[in-house]
């Protein structure tokens, strides 16, 4: 018997298990179409192993406790927070959220049946503007039982990562630095932290609904439009478009923030993030470097943002 099945079964009269979709990553449980209570719906059952069997990531109780809460503060943020957003903001319907001891069973509409499909690359500008709406909706706002710095990639998460990085490296001396500007600065927001093109829906219409919040926290916008950005352009795009889509971004961030909190002065916190695009920048390149350094998200865009923060950082 599926380990899910006695969670779901006391909130469920008739419960009928389909196909599954996808395994979670590395063992962590799995994504399951089902029928419950006459309703297409999609169980995301999560039980983290013991032992995590990735190839570029260390065997340690660190790893596997970041595994852990991950999932952990995704039940919460789906218990408590998700059905607070803004209809421009929204994430995937969470229908009921379970937790016993180390298991979960996340039980979403099926948004397939809700005329919702992967977003592609199409939707970009959809996209930028759920993150601007999300970000301007949450700024400077309480976020308690989620992680208090978001993203799976930040400094404090990732020592192994770290101290794979060549000792006398820039990128190793200043982490703490990049680190430092992130967190310090005057206007914190609620991130995704794992904004992906693969981690949003969309429709015919453009409506976005984001998923998978593992990673959502505490930190600033352009971080998750700095990773938006690295999973569906390449260095030619990035080239050629990111300015274009950054501003897009603050400019529906701004317009956002005359609804939502029309007492914040937006100019100023448009100024403060732009100047840490590049900061963000460096910072993923950091995790990047010390991960997987062959990795081909580190490009010539990527590296031009952190050789303007290094330079910026060295007059």
């Amino acid at each position: 018997m599926s380990f899910y099945l006695p969670l779901i079964t006391p909130h469920f009269q008739r419960i009928a298990i389909g196909e599954t979709l996808t395994s979670l990553w590395s063992g962590c449980g799995h994504i399951v179409k089902c029928q419950l209570d006459e309703q297409a719906c999609v169980i995301k059952a999560i039980k983290v192993p013991d032992h995590i069997n990735h190839s570029k990531i260390k065997q340690s109780a660190f790893a596997l406790n970041r595994k852990r809460d991950s999932y952990h503060v995704e039940y919460t943020f789906y218990q408590q927070f998700s059905h607070k957003l803004p209809k421009q903001a929204q994430s995937i319907d969470c229908i009921k959220a379970i937790n016993k001891v180390d298991e979960y069973a996340l039980v979403f509409k099926d948004f397939s049946k809700q005329e919702y499909t992967q977003a592609t690359a199409n939707n970009i500008k959809a996209i930028l503007k759920w993150l601007a709406y999300f970000h301007a909706f949450h700024l400077n706002a309480q976020f308690d039982g989620l992680w208090a710095q978001g993203s799976y990639w930040h400094l404090a998460t990732r020592p192994d990562e770290f101290n794979n990085l060549p000792e006398k490296s820039d990128i190793k001396q200043t982490a703490s630095l990049l680190n430092s500007a992130l967190k310090q600065c005057d206007y914190q927001t609620l991130i995704h932290g794992d904004a992906k093109l693969a981690n949003f829906a969309a429709n015919s219409q453009g409506h976005i609904r984001g998923y998978d919040f593992q990673y959502v926290g505490a930190g600033v916008g352009v971080v998750d439009v700095m990773y938006f950005m690295t999973s569906c352009l390449d260095d030619s795009e990035l080239h050629k478009h990111a300015q274009t889509y950054l501003d897009y971004y603050f400019s529906q961030f701004k317009n956002a923030l005359s609804h939502y909190q029309p007492a914040v002065n937006a100019d100023d916190v448009i100024a403060q993030w732009a100047h840490l695009w590049p900061v963000a920048w460096a910072d993923f390149y950091r995790f990047l470097l010390g991960w997987s350094p062959e990795h081909k998200k580190i490009n010539g865009y990527m590296q031009a943002q952190v050789n303007n923060w290094l330079a910026s950082n060295n007059s």
